[in-house]
């Protein structure tokens, strides 16, 4: 079910437009509002197979409702027909925004104010840059430790050290997702091997001025050992209800939680009190309230409280097979803001 229709031709990056076809059942039905969901480019390379995925149980769980669901690439949209067919777009697929960064920025801006996109682009512009964190940290909400920058060397790293009062960091985008342009920097240390795919300063250099990163945004954090030790948290929640929780765990040789980077993920199915809380007081501070949210939270080993690593409100991958009603809140809320009742 990954059809789309002609895209509109007035922005100026009108040579990666694609022509799509949409069937002319869903043209003729002028009753039935269609879901579009956005995703990558249709053959991109790091999430062409992922993403057919998580469409297809989407669109799955939309037709119970008797809704129908299209899929489009973000930078496409917004669809043009000669219908009068109702088009909503959730953006929780559109992965690999963070790789043009400039261009979802212009493709948001230029978002039809008449046009229904879910999460807000306002929303999706407060959420794009990481330095949202900064808001979350001025309204007192736990978040780990963190310096923003706008380009580093080895100073910077070994500055940042000294700041924190630690020798293992975490340098990565304000603009990113999947650990992309991540790296992990020991700095005055040589204990290579309890630290997985660690650095020294001069070689995070060296491989941030390969990956042409070096003097972008970054940021800058102490390295929290309990992301090995427990994982990370990831709470779901839909129109302000929390839906349901899932633990991400690193392979013993990494660092990382993500699947791309062999992290395994399984069921949270208790919260405690102190997580339900820490979900609220971030998202409370968010410019209005999302429709879908993911918070990422670990356990800050200084003070030894959960602490906000980021608020997802753009692509999360939803996980829903770990969801009890396996989706049933997330179609509810799309209705809802919609203006639409469930079937």
């Amino acid at each position: 079910m990954t059809n789309s229709t002609n895209p509109i031709t007035n922005d100026p990056q009108t040579e990666e437009k694609k022509l799509f076809d949409i069937p002319k059942s869903i043209l003729s039905d002028n009753d039935k509002p269609t879901i579009v969901i956005l995703t990558p480019e249709l053959n991109d390379p790091m999430f062409a197979d992922f993403w057919r995925f998580n469409f297809d149980e989407l669109a799955c769980k939309f037709a119970e409702f008797g809704i129908i669901a299209i899929s489009a690439p973000w930078m496409t949209t917004p669809l043009s027909c000669n219908s009068t067919n109702k088009f909503i777009y959730i953006a929780n697929l559109a992965w690999g925004y963070h790789y043009r960064p400039d261009q979802w920025d212009t493709w948001l801006h230029n978002w039809p104010k008449e046009i229904k996109l879910i999460n807000s682009p306002s929303l999706l512009q407060w959420n794009t840059r990481k330095t949202y964190l900064q808001d979350l940290q001025k309204a007192d909400v736990q978040i780990i430790p963190t310096l923003y920058i706008e380009s580093f060397d080895e100073k910077v790293l070994i500055n940042a050290a000294k700041h924190f009062g630690v020798s293992d960091l975490i340098v990565k985008p304000q603009v990113s997702a999947c650990s992309f342009n991540i790296v992990r920097v020991l700095v005055d240390s040589n204990d290579f091997a309890s630290a997985p795919r660690s650095m020294s300063p001069s070689e995070a250099v060296a491989e941030l001025t390969r990956l042409d990163a070096a003097h972008s945004p970054m940021m800058i954090q102490p390295f929290m050992s309990s992301v090995v030790q427990e994982g990370e948290i990831s709470v779901f929640v839909f129109d302000g209800k929390v839906s349901h929780a899932v633990r991400s765990n690193t392979q013993p040789d990494d660092y990382r939680v993500q699947f791309e980077h062999g992290g395994v993920t399984t069921a949270q199915k208790e919260l405690s009190y102190e997580m339900i809380e820490l979900v609220h007081q971030a998202l409370a501070v968010c410019p209005e309230t999302p429709v879908y949210a993911r918070v990422d939270m670990i356990r800050n080993n200084i003070i030894g409280k959960f602490c906000v690593i980021e608020v997802e409100l753009i692509e999360p991958n939803l996980f829903l097979q770990y969801a009890p009603d396996g989706g049933t809140a997330f179609v509810h809320a799309i209705l809802r803001v919609s203006g639409l009742n469930s079937p």
